[in-house]
């Protein structure tokens, strides 16, 4: 019984931090969108920190770094950049429905030990 429910909140968890990923990667190809966008020269506060933040202008977007995973950054146009964006969403879109699939067997074995659990309780007590 514990050796599931840990699993489940495992599963659980996963299915959280997917979930804040794929919210992560919506809001920056939204950024993205929004960039290309604005017109050349248009002011702006640019993030140097998640407390600090730059006046700065909008230039011409050509490319852009993209996040690829464990500190690496690729330079990008803004169309692969995009299409980047929308695979790594599918792909997390569809690893969330895998997880909750999991997610969900895993409490019937849940629910189908304490059901077995219960009956040996009840047994030895009648017996």
């Amino acid at each position: 019984k514990n050796s599931i429910e840990e699993e489940l909140q495992g599963l659980q968890g996963a299915h959280q931090q997917l979930q804040v990923s794929t919210k992560k990667l919506q809001i920056s190809k939204a950024a993205l969108d929004e960039l290309t966008k604005t017109s050349e020269g248009t002011r702006m506060l640019v993030p140097i920190t998640s407390s600090l933040y730059v006046p700065g202008e909008t230039s011409a977007l050509q490319s852009c770094l993209v996040d690829v995973g464990t500190g690496y950054y690729i330079e990008k146009s803004v169309a692969e950049a995009q299409a980047f964006m929308d695979r790594k969403i599918e792909l997390m879109a569809n690893q969330t429905v895998g997880v909750r699939q999991a997610a969900a067997i895993k409490g019937q074995h849940m629910q189908q030990a304490m059901q077995v659990l219960n009956e040996k309780r009840f047994a030895a007590k009648q017996g």
